[in-house]
């Protein structure tokens, strides 16, 4: 509630108020006797709290508090109202039966202007009061007189204050109008500069930040006599973007201006020529959605005789401000365009990269029907490496999911990062991707604390693209060392290089650089976003060099080092397959997955039987009793969790294993509280799966009945099992 008013000026002015706080109802009736001679309104109140709200809905002259009060003291209500903004300077007379001097020096360290020992002489306590009230009504004078001189000085600029704010509303509106038209960020940029100059400019320069770089637009109106003139174009793209004319500024002044504008918000040029300050050109930051976009700047010329004022400065900044939404509007325009085009790219890449393998294995397959001997082993030979590149691909697009949706944890381990590279050597070797290639490695024992598989994973991206965009005959070269605290790989070629525009953008997702329609180098643009997070991951960081096209690249990966922690950690030795036949029980609802993994089961030697769906598989694995059942989670109507839960409350002793295409840690977990002793991630590798069940069965028969009706623990990285593998 505003406080009420205190009438002042030309005739009898207003009572003003006096509050009087005491718990004592007959001190409190002699107060207001004492004080009604004053004329005033004598407001008077029990206690602080009280006090308090009294003084929050109206103002007062002077406030007579007594010191001896229960639940708050006057001390203690003192205390409270100076924390008041308002209130803080409100006179405090303390009234008191008490004499001691640390009581009074008490009350004017809370800011008493009087210390008055009770009982009161009247004509004393009311000439104390009155002097109070005086200067409340004197300083209340004085504010109305402020009011009415400003209120007069409002009223005189009030209608050219109107005409300019019209003119500027207009202006503004017009502005706004023309700049939004268009979403093309040069015609708006060139909109821009035609709005300003040469109106209210002589010279002007945008200078957006885009991508790591600087795009200049500028226009400037240079006078060749005193009636004509002529004006320059305005020059997307040009570096500096300032012509050399009298109007305008150099450009170590305009580029001075754009950055100090850019840290430090609107900035002045002030001339100081003859004595007198004034504005000769103006620098705004131009921000969007909380960031910087560029910088705004304009000048007039010294020739010219132009200055700007104030509300010459908040016009350019309101410019400014529509400017910047407008342009912002144009670059995210531009960036969707953008990310369509490379989702075109991306979508026709993936096409590509799916059938370049799936035309081999179709060709493959023809292969296998018609001849056997050599011929079939080769063909099997191209179906598993390219059914490989095919999961690997698959591998990566879920990875880059992961990692950005931030799904993904590391298990660490201390490895040897040059024992990393040369296990990666040895599998692109067998996978027969080197063609020809002169291979040179210098590898130092280097230790870090780091996931092994996510590595590896690093490492074949790395050189993988090594082997791609290097021609045969071409020279690879890998090292692998530690500086300093961090353990260093370095990865050299002789391929084909990256223009200084791709380099800075060699780690963005999807990006690719422009190559021609037959895409002979493949590649969805995920590998190096891949590398660049994982590594990211493990607190490290990496960096791609190029001295140009045809010359090739450098990518160098920087790691914390670890201390010696011996050779790395192993799962246990892998688990031989049983000789004697299994019984296995298979439930897939995918017909043609069921049929073939039934068929390599059973050339494996095993008793196999299948179910299409969780019923029909719940039902024959309580009634057959096999050894092992391998289940699909993804089963309609009674899915593989459920399966899994009812087998192990029938009391079922077989071995349960999941197969999924799901791969989380998390959905592993799932599957080994359901009561699965393994989980397996799709597309299944016939002797992986072999191995797993032979695990589980071996573990099952070493241990009590009670200890394997729930979930075993095979050791497993990323949903896969770990048999004889490096961890």
């Amino acid at each position: 509630m505003r406080p009420s008013p205190v009438k002042t000026g030309p005739g009898p002015s207003l009572p003003v108020n006096i509050l009087v706080v005491d718990d004592v109802p007959a001190k409190l009736l002699a107060m207001e006797a004492l004080l009604s001679e004053l004329h005033e309104n004598v407001v008077c109140v029990h206690s602080g709290a009280d006090a308090l709200r009294q003084l929050l809905e109206r103002e007062f002259a002077v406030i007579l508090l007594d010191v001896n009060m229960p639940d708050m003291d006057g001390f203690e209500t003192a205390e409270l109202i100076r924390q008041h903004p308002r209130l803080r300077r409100v006179p405090i007379i303390f009234m008191t039966a008490a004499s001691d001097d640390t009581h009074a020096l008490r009350g004017y360290s809370l800011g008493a202007v009087d210390y008055v020992l009770t009982p009161v002489v009247p004509d004393v306590l009311r000439t104390k009061v009155r002097v109070f009230v005086e200067l409340f009504r004197m300083a209340a004078e004085l504010r109305q007189q402020a009011e009415e001189r400003v209120t007069l000085a409002r009223e005189q600029a009030g209608r050219a204050a109107a005409e300019e704010a019209a003119r500027r509303s207009a202006l503004l509106a017009d502005a706004g109008k023309h700049i939004a038209r268009s979403l093309n960020l040069e015609a708006t940029a060139k909109t821009v500069l035609d709005l300003l100059v040469p109106d209210l400019a002589d010279s002007t320069t945008l200078r957006l930040r885009r991508n790591g770089a600087d795009i200049v637009y500028a226009r400037h109106r240079h006078r060749t006599d005193a009636a004509g003139e002529a004006s320059a174009p305005a020059t997307p793209d040009a570096p500096a973007g300032v012509s050399a004319s009298p109007a305008a500024p150099s450009p170590v002044v305009l580029q001075a201006m754009d950055a100090a504008a850019a840290t430090l918000g609107r900035q002045l040029i002030v001339d100081r020529a003859g004595g007198a300050e004034s504005v000769r050109g103006v620098a705004c930051p131009l921000f969007a959605r909380g960031a910087l976009l560029g910088v705004l700047a304009v000048v007039h010329a010294p020739a010219g005789g132009r200055v700007y004022d104030a509300a010459s400065v908040a016009l350019i900044e309101e410019m400014a401000g529509r400017a910047a939404i407008a342009l912002d509007n144009c670059l995210l325009y531009r960036e969707i365009e953008e990310r369509d085009i490379r989702k075109e790219q991306f979508v026709a890449m993936l096409a590509h990269e799916l059938r370049n393998p799936l035309g081999a294995i179709t060709s493959a397959v023809a292969v296998m029907e018609m001849v056997g001997g050599d011929a079939g082993d080769r063909a099997r030979e191209i179906i598993k490496r390219q059914l490989h590149g095919l999961a690997q691909l698959v591998e990566d697009l879920v990875d880059t999911t992961r990692i950005t949706t931030g799904k993904i944890s590391l298990t660490r381990s201390p490895i040897n990062l040059a024992e990393s590279v040369t296990r990666c050597l040895r599998t692109i070797e067998i996978a027969g991707r080197t063609q020809g290639h002169h291979v040179a490695v210098d590898l130092q024992e280097t230790w870090i604390h780091a996931d092994s598989a996510r590595i590896d994973q690093v490492l074949a991206n790395l050189i993988g693209n090594a082997l791609k965009y290097t021609p045969a005959g071409g020279h690879i070269s890998i090292r692998v060392c530690a500086v300093d605290d961090r353990a260093v790989c370095e990865i050299t070629d002789t391929g084909l290089g990256m223009s200084p525009e791709v380099l800075q953008r060699a780690f963005e997702l999807f990006y690719q650089e422009e190559r021609s329609s037959d895409r002979g180098r493949g590649g969805l643009g995920i590998g190096l976003t891949l590398v660049r997070q994982l590594v990211e991951l493990h607190g490290g960081i990496v960096e791609a060099t190029s001295a140009g096209e045809g010359r090739g690249s450098r990518f160098t990966i920087r790691l914390p080092l670890s201390v010696p922690g011996g050779p790395s950690e192993t799962g246990p030795a892998a688990v031989p397959a049983d000789s004697a036949r299994w019984r296995i029980l298979l439930v897939e609802d995918n017909g043609d997955a069921r049929q073939m993994l039934q068929m390599l089961l059973i050339l494996a030697g095993h008793e196999v039987d299948s179910a299409a769906n969780g019923v029909t598989g719940l039902e024959k694995a309580i009634r057959n009793r096999p050894d092992v059942v391998v289940i699909d989670l993804g089963l309609p109507g009674l899915d593989g969790y459920e399966v899994a839960r009812r087998l192990r409350a029938e009391g079922a002793a077989a071995g349960l294993v999941a197969l999924t295409g799901y791969g989380q840690p998390g959905d592993r977990e799932k599957a080994l509280a359901a009561g699965f002793d393994a989980h397996v991630v799709k597309p299944v590798d016939p002797a992986q799966l072999t191995d797993v069940i032979a695990s589980v069965l071996l573990r099952r028969r070493e241990q009590p009945r009670s200890e394997t009706a729930g979930a075993g623990d095979l050791p497993v990285k990323d949903g896969r099992p770990l048999l004889g593998e490096g961890a």
